[in-house]
């Protein structure tokens, strides 16, 4: 159960009664020392992270440790700013970026977030997110190299062009190394040792000294591998609510191995369903035989990757330095899933031809009279689980990175510089085997070279599963310049101006393989785009310190595509310091996000809907569900199908790119305070409000269908099926009722991206931090973060309106906090780190199924707390010890009083967690 958990005020207010009882205490030595000005995120212009007048947070190498994180996933994971909804690898299983991870700040999305490494950008992913957006893949950025990362919440286009729209992050590794280090990591969870079973490892290794030698070069390696885990293996461990609201978890399927025999016998007319002769005992049921293919699919999937960086600094005489760095990736992530299984004869599925531009369809075959696996005088259904070779049915997520930079920085003619060339690409590949060539698997079917019961060659298995995916590419090229440079002294100090220019050239191309756009693969929809553009930009920078209490900073940049689009974008900030202890801020910016190559570029492409709520034919799906259920096990399976025939439909729709798209435009606000509550005490609150339009996507399809009367022509359906009439028929011999559908499944939508949307986004960053000296006992150092999320309005075509606000909503917690300590004293350093998040609703939003949300309790009478997600909160511990010469030992135990997952009262592909406490061990030694 969650346990309650302190607001943010009052743990604010806590924090602020001790630091005014210690004000007299030593305040820490480092805030005696001068602070270095260097470019900061958010700003072409060097000052101190004192000085910024934007909000910005800052995790340290010490804070990555004492986080216990292996990957750069988990770093950005826990951020309170980040929504928790971008893509993860963890599944992509069915993602058309599979093997990827990206970031997305503020619930503004992968395109929202801008990622940097050291202050540049990074290449986006071979494959675009959900065919459409350019990402950065974070997995392929080497964790063990950060110095620092540094996170802009707010808008930045003014500074850095497209993208920098919800904030932006920018990862900082090391500039320069000498020796040689050794860093090896494990974790595995304390309750099952195959969960969470993680283990990463790095060398780094450098030469030369930058000031004495007038050179350093280094490289790093870093191997990270995550262990996988089966359905079946954590069953046992499903908590039973969880089982409650998802009982297909506990059944077995009866598309099995040798099968069931079903179909309607001429002779009475009645449908029946029978086993293959052949069927395990432990597997018969009720004369049913059934498969747990569950042990085939994985919970986790398993992922290796290598990623690395090189790197060389070169002085150039006293004032310039030449730098050099490659970063490059090569990751592999595997998704086993269950076996294909076939379904009843006439059993039709339909998908997009791409090369056609028309519908295909095909219908599983029946064993004919005389077949040899046929032993009725009729036609009939054999639902059969090809088990052959379980090992080939999986999605193979595989990509390979590379950046390359070089450039030069320093001082030249009065003007600080920073220039420099460079090149980046990523190449992404999906394959599986999961789906059938409609051609090769109906020949081997009813030739018989197929043998139903028996082991087969992998030649015809190939033959009916050929390998199928696609592959994608994304290259840049790129060369910027930018200078500031001190151009007159006003009362508060120097007028600071900085300029600077970018070149860029990209190209994106992802294309299926061609079985899949020769339409071959049942159900598999292809994917054919292409596009490149070549951008330049200006941009410059002035920062004026107007009296000592009074600095404002002002921004603007222009980008162009050459024979395309442009933007203009604006940023002013403001400072005021009344005294020491106060500090008032604000900016008010403009972002952009410049369409995407996939939403520009030639082609198009064509996906699977799923689990998609029809409104014409969900109500009677729940009622056969409920009919079915009352019958043999054949019945219960066939129950969760027809449920899934009109609460969780699939279809296929397909989209082509707009060469007319605008880019998205947003208008970002600021507004907060810095206060400096005792020499060792420090807090932040600030306001931020962005509203973000001509937002490019397609139409919803949940409001598509929500006004399909008033546009039917968008939402062509076929017939009501044979399958659909079997439900029907079966219904009616249980339970005596006509239960039958009005309206036939949703064939297709045929959609184009347009600017269609708009957002609204705003809230509250706290945050608090203190140090204190404690004398002999060490030092402490303790800090609370937090985010408060006001308002998420997303815009409804169909009311030509805002609607209601998500914050509260599934997936939306108005609350999410990071209370942290750490204390050190000799050789030891010793933390704690606690995560909170607030509760929700269980319902998505207002337009979601009347079951889920408040109203749908109070008439079934159920506690409203079944309509919601309780508060969740999880504390980590670290301990780390440095009194072996030249070793660092160090563990982490992450959930250490056990948290369990809070309760979630319906149905989801998504497993509970399941780790309980997970401990990591790590070692580095240095030479």
């Amino acid at each position: 159960m969650s346990k309650p958990f302190r607001t943010p005020t009052a743990i604010a207010a806590a924090l602020l009664l001790a630091s005014l009882n210690t004000q007299a205490q030593e305040a820490s030595k480092d805030a005696d020392k001068t602070l270095e000005r260097v470019v900061v995120t958010g700003s072409n212009i060097k000052r101190t992270l004192s000085e910024t007048s934007q909000p910005l947070q800052l995790i340290s190498r010490d804070e990555i440790k004492a986080s216990g994180a292996l990957t750069v996933g988990e770093v950005l994971g826990n951020l309170t700013g980040n929504d928790r909804g971008a893509l993860s690898d963890l599944g992509g299983a069915n993602s058309w970026a599979s093997g990827a991870s990206g970031i997305s700040l503020r619930n503004l999305g992968l395109g929202g977030t801008l990622t940097l490494l050291n202050g540049r950008r990074l290449s986006s992913y071979g494959f675009a997110d959900g065919l459409q957006l350019n990402f950065t893949n974070i997995d392929a950025i080497p964790a063990n190299l950060i110095e620092r990362v540094e996170i802009l919440k707010d808008g930045a286009s003014a500074i850095y062009g497209s993208d920098a729209i919800g904030g932006v992050i920018n990862i900082i590794t090391s500039k320069d190394f000498t020796g040689v280090a050794l860093n090896v990591s494990a974790q595995q969870s304390l309750r099952r040792s195959f969960l969470a079973k993680d283990k990463s490892g790095s060398v780094t290794v450098g030469h030369g000294n930058l000031d004495s030698e007038g050179y350093n070069v280094y490289g790093h390696l870093e191997l990270y591998k995550r262990g996988s885990y089966k359905d079946s293996e954590v069953r046992p461990l499903l908590p039973g609510w969880y089982t409650d609201e998802n009982p297909g978890r506990l059944q077995k399927s009866s598309g099995s191995f040798p099968g069931n025999y079903s179909g309607i016998d001429p002779a009475t007319g009645k449908t029946f369903t029978t086993a293959a002769p052949g069927c395990a005992a432990e597997n018969l049921v009720g004369g049913v035989c059934l498969y747990d293919y569950w042990k085939d699919s994985d919970a986790r999937p398993a992922t290796e990757r290598v990623t690395g960086m090189l790197g060389g600094r070169l002085k150039l005489g006293s004032d310039l330095t030449a730098f050099t760095e490659l970063q490059f990736a090569d990751i592999k992530a595997k998704y086993h899933t269950a076996a294909p299984r076939s379904q009843a004869a006439g059993f039709t599925q339909t998908w997009y031809d791409s090369l056609k531009g028309e519908l295909q369809s095909w219908s599983y075959p029946a064993l004919p009279v005389g077949h040899p696996n046929n032993p009725y005088s009729f036609p009939v259904t054999l639902a059969y689980r090809f088990i052959d070779n379980p090992e080939m049915f999986k999605n193979v997520g595989a990509s390979t990175d590379h950046r390359f930079v070089l450039g030069i920085e320093g001082m030249l003619g009065g003007w600080d510089i920073n220039t420099a060339i460079g090149t980046m690409g990523s190449r992404a590949t999906q394959r599986q085997r999961l789906y059938l060539d409609r051609f090769g698997y109906t020949e081997a079917v009813l030739s018989g070279e197929y043998k139903f019961g028996q082991s087969n060659p992998q030649s015809v298995l190939d033959k009916m599963f050929p390998e199928m995916g696609s592959t994608g590419r994304y290259r840049q090229q790129f060369a910027d310049f930018k200078g500031s440079r001190e151009i007159a002294t006003l009362p508060g100090g120097p007028l600071m101006l900085a300029v600077g220019a970018e070149l860029r050239h990209e190209e994106f191309s992802h294309r299926s393989m061609d079985n899949i756009l020769q339409a071959r693969i049942v159900g598999f929809s292809g994917v054919a785009i292409e596009g490149k553009r070549d951008m330049a930009a200006v941009f410059t920078e002035l920062a004026a310190p107007i009296t000592k209490q009074l600095e404002a900073t002002l921004a603007l940049r222009g980008d162009k595509v050459f024979d395309g689009f442009g933007a203009v974008t604006p940023k002013a900030s403001l400072v005021f310091r009344p005294f020491q202890a106060l500090m008032l801020r604000g900016t008010v910016t403009q972002g952009f996000r410049a369409p995407s190559l996939p939403e520009t570029g030639n082609g198009g492409a064509s996906w699977f809907n799923s689990s998609i709520v029809d409104p014409k034919r969900c109500a009677t799906a729940r009622a056969l569900r409920d009919a079915l259920k009352t019958g043999n096990a054949a019945d219960q399976i066939e129950a969760s199908l027809a449920f899934n025939a009109g609460c969780a439909a699939g279809f296929p729709s397909a989209v082509t790119p707009n060469h007319e798209l605008k880019p998205e435009r947003s208008s970002n606000a600021t507004m907060g305070v810095v206060l400096q509550l005792a020499s060792n005490v420090s807090a932040s609150i600030d306001y931020y409000s962005i509203k973000r339009r001509n937002e490019i996507g397609v139409p919803d399809i949940a409001q598509i269908l929500e006004a399909e009367d008033q546009s039917p022509d968008l939402v062509p359906r076929d017939p009501v099926s044979a399958q659909d009439k079997l439900w029907s028929q079966r219904a009616k011999e249980l339970t005596g009722k006509d239960i039958g559908f009005a309206a036939g499944p949703i064939r297709t939508m045929r959609l184009q991206y347009r600017n269609l949307y708009k957002t609204k986004v705003s809230g509250f960053d706290i945050d608090l931090r203190s140090k204190w000296n404690l004398g002999d006992w060490g030092k402490l150092d303790a800090g609370l973060e937090a985010n408060i999320q006001s308002k998420l309005l997303y815009w409804d075509l169909n009311a030509n309106a805002y609607r209601i606000n998500r914050v509260g909503y599934n997936g939306v917690p108005r609350e999410r906090l990071v209370l942290k300590a750490n204390w050190a004293r000799g050789d030891w350093k010793l933390g704690t780190r606690t995560y909170f998040s607030g509760s929700t609703k269980l319902a998505w939003d207002e337009n979601d199924d009347d079951w889920y949300q408040a109203s749908g309790c109070a008439e079934r009478k159920e506690p409203d707390s079944h309509c919601r997600i309780a508060s969740w909160t999880s504390t980590d511990l670290w301990l780390q010890y440095t009194g072996i010469k030249r070793w660092t030992l160090s563990a982490n135990l992450s959930n250490a009083f056990n948290e369990q997952p809070a309760v979630y009262r319906r149905a989801t592909s998504t497993l509970p967690g399941l780790n309980d406490r997970v401990l990591k061990l790590s070692a580095e030694v240095k030479f």
